[in-house]
């Protein structure tokens, strides 16, 4: 079922590109690496344009993640008391910026970072460029690796991407706790 969609994805092009990044920049957990290391590596045999995939598909994250912002945020306003968010919002005040920037660069947190953003009311003029540079850079690793390593990326991604992983979110983890201690 999942390779039918891949190919499918292949088979649209960049317009293909464009709306799987959008569900993936939801809360749907697929993984980007499913189009983007094959992309990489169809670049690299002049099938595709890697800037033009690069734009398209972080576009297409930033319009998801933008999804899950407007969704979180009508549902805060709606069903949750705002005394209840009200150490998100601190924590947003303080650490928004730097949270939006770097969930995305993080394996499985990128596109779950949009729903506390929402709910916390973080500007729009900050959550969009952020959200926008993170994905491209998270997108431009993925696609060079498929670039580099060809049929074999997928392997190579594994070790990379998951040892990368794992640290970013033991530092990021740690730095949250620490932080919403602080606000005990």
């Amino acid at each position: 079922m999942l390779d039918m969609i891949v190919n499918a994805v292949f088979e649209i092009g960049y317009i293909g590109f464009f709306c799987y990044m959008i569900v993936v920049g939801t809360f749907v957990p697929l993984p980007t690496q499913l189009i983007l290391l094959p992309a990489g590596y169809l670049a690299s045999q002049g099938k595709f344009d890697m800037g033009m995939i690069v734009i398209v598909t972080a576009m297409g994250t930033t319009t998801g993640a933008l999804i899950n912002y407007h969704l979180a945020h009508f549902i805060a306003k709606r069903f949750i008391a705002p005394s209840k968010t009200e150490k998100l919002k601190r924590f947003f005040a303080k650490y928004g910026k730097l949270s939006v920037f770097l969930a995305p660069l993080s394996f499985g947190l990128g596109q779950y970072i949009s729903i506390p953003a929402g709910i916390a009311k973080m500007k729009l003029k900050w959550f969009i460029p952020l959200i926008l540079l993170s994905n491209a850079i998270w997108n431009v690793a993925m696609l060079s690796l498929g670039y580099m390593f060809g049929e074999d990326a997928n392997t190579q991604a594994i070790y990379l991407v998951g040892g990368g992983a794992i640290l970013m979110i033991v530092l990021i983890s740690v730095f949250v706790y620490r932080e919403f201690q602080s606000y005990s």
